[in-house]
């Protein structure tokens, strides 16, 4: 058994609780729109001069799209275990983690938005501004969750950054794109597929992702500290 299996198997399974949620009577589905929505504008606006760089675009779609692409994640995931035993054999270890740490990021963030739709929800705001966000944001606190979802994005993206030196990695995705779609696994096999591509494009992209983690990290005090425009 790879070391990082059971990682990625319990982060798999730490979204499908969170998404039985989505399920439940009452829930505010469309306040955790609301609130997804808002935030990948202000992350696509935030890292724009960053993103229209040809270097760096296809990584910073992917980190909007696929890694905090809101609520359509579930097919994926569900595609994910289905043929986990098979990964666990195929892929390399190294590969297993990457994959761990993004479903980690992804269920990290989906349980923080959780609670701060709920708070959204008592407010009764139908929209959002910078200082509506970070009252919300500070209500729902959690400052070790918070440090912990910028320091994953930093280990995702060094660690993806290290896999794609290696041609094979790419190649052993691209070489079961068909199989995979005819199996059903063709969510997953893009994923990984527009994942590696991505970062493959940039090259070394150390300065990509520690201006993600430099920025969000200063975003993050500020929004406790309550600055007014902490973004």
């Amino acid at each position: 058994m790879k070391k990082n299996a059971k990682r990625l198997r319990r982060a798999l399974t730490d979204n499908h609780v969170l998404a039985q949620r989505f399920d439940e009577q009452g829930f505010p589905l469309a306040e955790l729109e609301l609130l997804q929505g808002w935030q990948r504008r202000r992350l696509a606006k935030t890292y724009k001069d960053l993103i229209i760089q040809e270097r760096y675009h296809a990584a910073g779609e992917f980190f909007l799209d696929e890694l905090y692409g809101g609520l359509h994640f579930r097919e994926r995931d569900q595609q994910v275990e289905r043929v986990l035993p098979i990964m666990v054999r195929m892929l390399r270890d190294d590969m297993i983690l990457a994959l761990a740490e993004a479903f980690e990021l992804q269920s990290l963030s989906l349980d923080l938005d959780i609670e701060m739709t709920s708070i959204l929800r008592e407010t009764g705001w139908g929209e959002l501004d910078a200082i509506r966000y970070g009252e919300i944001y500070r209500a729902c606190g959690r400052p070790a969750d918070r440090q912990k979802q910028v320091d994953t994005i930093r280990d995702l993206g060094h660690d993806l950054n290290k896999l794609v030196r290696h041609r094979i990695v790419l190649w052993m995705i691209k070489t079961v794109r068909g199989p995979a779609r005819a199996a059903g696994f063709g969510l997953l096999q893009s994923f990984l597929e527009q994942g590696f591509t991505a970062f493959r494009i940039m090259g070394d992209g150390t300065e990509f992702i520690e201006t993600i983690y430099n920025k969000e990290s200063e975003v993050m005090r500020r929004l406790f500290a309550g600055d007014e425009n902490p973004f």
